[in-house]
């Protein structure tokens, strides 16, 4: 029956988002409806906060490995960009520039 609990307080509040004082809180309230036992509570709460750091390291970690991916990606660095818009802006001075007749 533990599991179950545990799962659907999982679900129902977001392993991401709890601190130890709110599962806490959560499991107290579990135990005073009597849903699970005073001597499960302790471990009950354990169970969560470990797993909601586990999955705090792990977002983390992913959050991490995509923004390196992204910055990879990138075609050009940002110095490189700096330059070629330099360049299509002089080219684009030297288009509005009116041509003199005969020269090209």
């Amino acid at each position: 029956m533990t599991n179950v609990i545990e799962k659907t307080f999982l679900l129902g509040l977001g392993v991401l988002t709890l601190t130890r004082e709110k599962v806490a809180k959560a499991v107290d309230e579990l135990v005073h409806e009597g849903r699970i036992e005073a001597t499960e509570s302790r471990k009950l709460i354990d169970d969560l906060v470990t797993k909601g750091e586990e999955e705090r390291a792990e977002l983390s970690k992913l959050i991490r490995s995509e923004v390196e991916k992204a910055r990879g990606a990138a075609p050009v660095s940002r110095q490189e960009f700096d330059a070629l818009k330099a360049r299509v802006d002089a080219l684009a001075g030297q288009a509005e520039e009116p041509k003199e007749e005969g020269k090209e």
